[in-house]
């Protein structure tokens, strides 16, 4: 298991799903936010894989709520089965994400094509630039 798969915390999630990302945090940064809060020299190689994490997390995800009211919710009875039968999400997880909805969350899905996740150098500055931006992790339900 790699560091985050299956992590949910009251602020955030993230769920890998076999090179794909469902990613639930408060809110959706903006990449100069993100890059403040990483704390890394500007043009150096941590500022990149500061950039590639975002990435990863924010702009390439789609926003799979809106994705569900455009598309969907006239199929799926609500977004938690949405989840559940269109990206095999397992249904507590479904619906924690579901219930967080009403708080303006941003619920993404995307891939992790190279494996970021898996990697020691990326868990540190993810983890540091979650803590800085008030959605460390703190507990785990796997």
């Amino acid at each position: 298991m790699t560091p985050y798969s299956h992590t949910f915390t009251s602020n955030l999630m993230i769920l890998e799903l076999d090179f794909r990302l469902l990613v639930v945090f408060d809110r959706r940064y903006g990449l100069s936010e993100f890059r403040m809060a990483s704390r890394v020299a500007p043009g150096s190689y941590a500022d990149e894989l500061v950039e590639r994490i975002y990435d990863c997390l924010f702009k390439y995800p789609r926003d799979v709520y809106a994705e569900y009211e455009k598309y969907y919710a006239v199929e799926y009875q609500d977004f938690a089965e949405f989840l559940y039968w269109k990206y095999r999400v397992g249904k507590n997880i479904a619906r924690k994400t579901r219930d967080r909805i009403s708080d303006g969350a941003y619920i993404g899905y995307g891939r992790d094509s190279i494996g970021l996740f898996s990697d020691e150098t990326f868990a540190s500055i993810l983890n540091h630039t979650l803590s800085e931006l008030g959605e460390q992790e703190n507990e785990s339900t796997d």
